[in-house]
């Protein structure tokens, strides 16, 4: 079985780099998101089902989640989730993290309203995306530059966000 060949992304530029990338398995949409976050100057928003330890539970994407969230004000690192109960259960280091700068990162649950929606992205300042129209497949696009699709994406993380609330997992965990 051969593999497809891996993804250049040495030359992608958050905010500049403007085009749609095709990832087409796990480990593509890992190393996209971690050059976005590396790249992000104000803002992380990731919508996931579980936390997707996969894509955000290793040590070069906290590394920078950990900068940017020791550079910028307020919360430049919302993440909202439908369960967190596994990952708590495991050890997820972004819980940790979130734990340790509970004045920068933020976890909230995905209100029952929205149980519908199937979709799991990332967003990085209002310029780049990494999306996955189902959240149970290892699949989707990224642009680096597409403020208009951020924007969107944006809007509805936004309105989620103010319906949702702290996991009641996560919860014990902060007092």
């Amino acid at each position: 079985m051969s593999r497809a060949p891996k993804l250049d992304l040495s030359d992608r530029v958050l905010g500049v780099s403007a085009e749609e990338i095709p990832l087409p398995d796990c480990a593509t949409i890992r190393d996209t998101g971690l050059l976005m976050a590396t790249q992000a100057a104000r803002e992380l928003r990731i919508f996931s089902r579980d936390l997707d330890a996969a894509l955000y539970d290793h040590q070069d994407f906290l590394a920078a989640v950990r900068r940017l969230s020791l550079t910028r004000r307020d919360y430049p690192v919302r993440v909202l989730a439908f369960e967190a109960q596994t990952a708590v259960r495991r050890g997820h280091r972004l819980i940790e993290l979130a734990r340790q700068l509970t004045s920068k990162i933020a976890i909230r649950r995905v209100p029952a309203d929205f149980e519908p929606r199937t979709e799991a992205y990332l967003l990085a300042d209002d310029r780049g995306y990494v999306l996955r129209q189902l959240a149970d497949v290892w699949e989707g696009t990224a642009d680096f530059c597409d403020p208009l699709k951020v924007r969107l994406l944006g809007a509805e993380f936004d309105r989620v966000w103010e319906a949702s609330d702290t996991h009641p997992e996560l919860r014990r965990l902060f007092l």
